[in-house]
């Protein structure tokens, strides 16, 4: 009986994990944060608008991410993960649906860009990757990886398919066909994989204990840990989020054309994304986490380097670029389990991912700033490579881990 119980559990914790790749792949992280670039021009082209104007729409976004990261965490330690990401999707894809009819109007224009973070509030990385860390413990980094490549995948695919939509249909097109992608494929696929272990399966998994093993987040807030996590997130996101916004510009005024610029994100950038969720996730199983997390932030660092000095080494940059996101909530969801465990999960991974796009928001409109002010992006990017560098230095002063695999309550 035992082990018929455990052969379901892994069969399950598979199934979550696809259901994750599929729900992450068609979410927010991706089409209102990871591809946006795409869009940027168009708008500008339609409308009239600075860049400095339309990037300001996006550093929204990061900041309304701030005001529903630690909500998002709330609702997922209160209702569970499935039935707050179930609820989330077609909120979501009508959120991207009412951006086909944005008008010449720019406060309509924010407002409609701030809505969709928030009609995506359970679909941020927290609602899967917590889904999948209940079915998995001494294979977690692995299982996380598998989980997060699918905002690799969707990095990967997604900018494919706005390229073949914008020159047809426009950005509108694109985002209402995003739309019904979400609501139609995304959300069937969810609701048949994604799963919640039931009492025996815990049980069957050494789970029992394992549900209730950790701190409260009063006592894992009054961690010196903590403070690090969030000061060194929030430099992260300063720069990784605002680099990845603004690389098909960045690229196209370095001498690239718009259909090579974009290629470059399409493939190079999308795919080191894709490969970096696994393979990081798979590391951080034998290699004490924050030094991965230390190597791939130096490495974002020289992809800045790279992007001012030796624009036409843009495939480097891009796949450096592309390690640097592919680590960070990998990282974020190991780390989280083993220095507190599960009992604040939701809580304490939401106020980190809120801190973490607080800083993005920022580096979004600086980094436009800075190209407005100077007439490009040069000190922009030697700016991120500081920060990134100095983010690493911090990870350096994280101990040892409090819930090693196999801990027991």
């Amino acid at each position: 009986m035992q082990t018929a119980t455990r052969s379901e559990v892994s069969r399950s914790g598979i199934l979550t994990t696809l259901g994750a790749v599929a729900g992450l792949a068609l979410g927010p992280s991706v089409i209102a944060v990871l591809t946006i670039s795409a869009y940027i021009q168009p708008i500008e082209q339609e409308f009239g608008w600075s860049r400095v104007q339309v990037s300001l729409a996006f550093t929204l976004v990061a900041y309304m991410i701030v005001l529903v990261s630690p909500l998002q965490g709330w609702f997922v330690d209160r209702f569970g993960p499935r039935r707050t990401v179930l609820t989330s999707i077609p909120l979501f894809g009508l959120g991207l649906a009412a951006l086909y009819f944005t008008p010449a109007n720019l406060f309509v224009f924010y407002l409609l860009w701030a809505l969709v973070p928030v009609l995506g509030l359970g679909l941020w990385p927290l609602g899967y990757l917590q889904s999948v860390s209940r079915w998995f413990d001494r294979r977690l980094g692995f299982a996380l990886g598998c989980a997060n490549a699918g905002i690799g995948l969707g990095s990967t695919l997604v900018p494919l398919l706005t390229a073949a939509l914008i020159p047809t249909y426009g950005w509108r097109g694109a985002l209402l066909g995003l739309s019904v992608l979400v609501i139609c494929v995304s959300w069937p696929l969810v609701y048949w994989l994604l799963r919640e272990p039931t009492a025996s399966q815990q049980a069957a998994q050494h789970a029992s204990t394992a549900r209730t093993l950790g701190l409260s987040f009063e006592q894992l807030s009054r961690h010196g840990s903590f403070i690090v996590l969030n000061l060194a997130f929030f430099m992260l996101g300063l720069t990784a989020t605002s680099l990845v916004s603004q690389q098909v510009p960045l690229l196209t005024e370095a001498g690239w054309t718009p259909e090579d610029a974009r290629a470059i994100v399409t493939t190079v950038f999308g795919f080191a994304l894709l490969v970096a969720r696994v393979t990081v996730g798979f590391v951080m199983d034998h290699v004490f986490a924050p030094r991965v997390m230390q190597i791939v932030a130096i490495g974002g660092a020289v992809a800045c380097v790279l992007y001012a000095l030796h624009p036409e080494l843009a495939i480097i940059s891009a796949i450096l670029l592309g390690f640097l996101l592919g680590a960070e909530f990998d990282v974020l969801a190991f780390l989280i389990k083993r220095y507190y465990g599960n009992v604040a999960y939701g809580k304490a991974y939401g106020v980190i991912f809120a801190l973490f796009y607080l800083g993005s928001g920022l580096g979004i409109t600086g980094l436009a700033w800075l190209r407005q002010h100077f007439g490009n992006y040069e000190i922009g990017l030697w700016v991120a490579a500081a920060v990134l560098v100095a983010s690493a230095l911090l990870l350096s002063l994280l101990p040892a881990y409090r819930y090693q695999a196999g801990a027991v309550a």
